[in-house]
């Protein structure tokens, strides 16, 4: 499963896309799209994959992502259960980079913009003072008028431009090699990933994905996420470990097994590479 070119259209007054999505869970899959997209992460939570970069979201994250930056939201299991009564809710924006005329970001007045949204190619975590700031203007935008929304957008894009409170999510070695012949073979790997990591997923079966050897697939996914794949799977794991151990529902050890690992001494040992810390003292330091 490759990611789906997503087509977005704003009203006809508007000159980009203002909306606010409200669902039991999110169901857009892994997608792309040629424009920018800032998301406001109003309710709910789950793993969060842009690009190669794998982390989990909460109430209340933002995140900046640039043209044809491959990325899904996946809502916690829970969101999945029979009868369910969460919710996924979100505001989204998404606009073109001619969205104001073709060369406006070029202008020498819009320079620290230009960079702002260079940057945004491999995704932007924004966060502190900023990330409440952009949120609160977000929602006040929902209530605007077209024109009101414009300029609110406008100011939003200088705001972000004047504060390095962001964390680059993908690797420089993702964007540049994503959009080429290699996504036909990785678009594949990382969608069944997403999918069955708590699962045992062998290199055999990836590689089959593929249509490449063993050994050649090693390479090739190193040389497309600067990550082994075994390092990727098991970030996957740990991240999903780490909503687990928040949840405060189950022991480390039924953390363990619910999240993929199948011994106690590895899931240890690959969860302090990941986090810096064991899963007890991540547990005693969070919950």
């Amino acid at each position: 499963m490759k990611p789906i070119l997503e087509k977005l259209t704003p009203e006809p007054e508007c000159s980009f896309v203002l909306q606010k999505d409200s669902f039991p869970y999110y169901p857009t899959p892994w997608h792309y799209h040629p424009e920018y997209e800032l998301v406001l992460v109003q309710k709910s939570s789950g793993k969060r994959i842009i690009g190669d970069h794998i982390s989990y979201f909460s109430d209340g994250d933002l995140t900046l992502l640039g043209p044809n930056l491959p990325h899904v939201f996946d809502n916690d299991p829970a969101y999945y259960e029979k009868n369910s009564t969460l919710r996924a809710e979100a505001i989204v924006i998404h606009f073109a980079e001619d969205f104001l005329g073709k060369g406006f970001f070029i202008l020498p007045e819009m320079a620290k913009v230009k960079k702002l949204l260079n940057a945004s190619r491999q995704g932007l975590q924004i966060e502190g003072e900023s990330k409440n700031e952009i949120a609160f203007r977000m929602e006040k935008m929902l209530r605007l008028s077209p024109p009101l929304r414009l300029t609110e957008l406008l100011n939003i894009l200088i705001h972000l431009a004047q504060t390095e409170a962001y964390t680059t999510l993908a690797s420089p070695g993702f964007v540049q090699h994503y959009g080429n012949a290699n996504a036909e073979r990785l678009d594949p790997v990382l969608a069944y990933m997403m999918q069955h990591f708590t699962e045992d997923i062998s290199l055999e079966d990836v590689a089959e994905l593929a249509n490449m050897s063993p050994q050649s697939f090693c390479r090739f996914f190193k040389h497309c996420t600067r990550k082994t794949f075994l390092a990727f799977l098991n970030e996957l794991r740990v991240g999903y470990a780490c909503r687990l151990i928040s949840d405060n529902r189950y022991n480390i050890s039924e953390v363990c097994y619910k999240s993929g690992f199948n011994n106690l001494s590895n899931f240890n040992r690959q969860f302090k590479r990941v986090m810096q810390k064991t899963p007890s003292e991540y547990k005693r330091e969070y919950v």
